[in-house]
């Protein structure tokens, strides 16, 4: 890697955290990693952990000139900014709507769009510009956002997140035991673990095709439906009849727009 000024991305979402680097006029980000948030945690241990993973990468976090971070989890928030102060000098941007943003908003309660949902309209705004889209994210809760081809975010959908529901399943019977997700061979079971796979990958392949075509019935139009989340290269490479298109690096992507537009 050159020796080029870096931009610290942070998505802190309410299961994981995810970092990356980019480089200044790159769109996709050199390396980044993820980690289990934990709502405890302090600015410094944040600090050691993400200088630790520079470390890793062999990048000098003098380099980091520039920073920016989405969260839904408000309490991490001056944790976030006091982090990036102190161990990195640098004054980070935190994604609202009041922001910049490289698309509008046709909605009556802006103030309530999560910044990760902010970040994904930014992503798609740029990528598909001209046509309308549907982002789906698997994450802690499973939303998906409407973007017109104006663009414009006109709205979206927040139904319960896989892997919580897995675990929520798990914790509440007796008899069921944990579970990777995964495609099964078929769909009725042979064992108990493969009737719980294929209940929950065909489960979520019929909420996904589901909440789709609701959107498209009650606002026609001829749709990209793209993916991301920890679980969405699973499901499509098993599955490629939800997704037009998947990127896992959508919000991290978003994030890096965002920065540019607010430089």
């Amino acid at each position: 890697m050159s020796e080029s000024p870096l931009l610290l991305v942070i998505d802190v979402g309410n299961t994981n955290t995810v970092f990356g680097v980019f480089r200044e006029g790159e769109e996709t980000p050199d390396f980044h990693k993820r980690t289990v948030t934990r709502r405890d945690r302090t600015s410094d241990e944040l600090g050691l952990f993400l200088k630790g993973f520079l470390t890793q990468e062999n990048v000098k976090a003098d380099r980091v000139k520039k920073a920016i971070y989405s969260s839904v989890v408000p309490s991490l928030n001056p944790i976030v900014e006091r982090m990036l102060e102190d161990w990195f000098d640098v004054n980070p941007l935190r994604v609202h709507y009041q922001m910049n943003l490289n698309f509008g908003i046709s909605y009556p309660r802006p103030f309530e769009i999560g910044a990760d949902r902010l970040v994904n309209a930014a992503y798609c705004a740029k990528m598909y510009p001209g046509k309308k889209a549907i982002l789906v994210d698997l994450g802690t809760a499973t939303t998906f956002c409407v973007i017109s081809e104006k663009p414009e975010y006109i709205g979206g959908v927040i139904a319960p997140g896989l892997k919580i529901s897995m675990d929520a399943l798990t914790r509440n019977t007796a008899q069921l035991p944990p579970i990777v997700f995964g495609s099964p061979k078929h769909v009725l079971g042979d064992s108990t673990v493969e009737s719980i796979q294929a209940g929950f990958f065909f489960g979520w392949i019929g909420l996904l095709k589901e909440i789709v075509r609701a959107i498209k019935d009650e606002h026609p139009g001829d749709y990209v439906v793209v993916g991301t989340g920890g679980l969405v290269t699973t499901i499509h490479a098993s599955h490629n009849q939800v997704f037009d298109e998947i990127d896992p690096m959508m919000t991290l992507k978003g994030l890096k727009i965002l920065a540019d537009l607010n430089s």
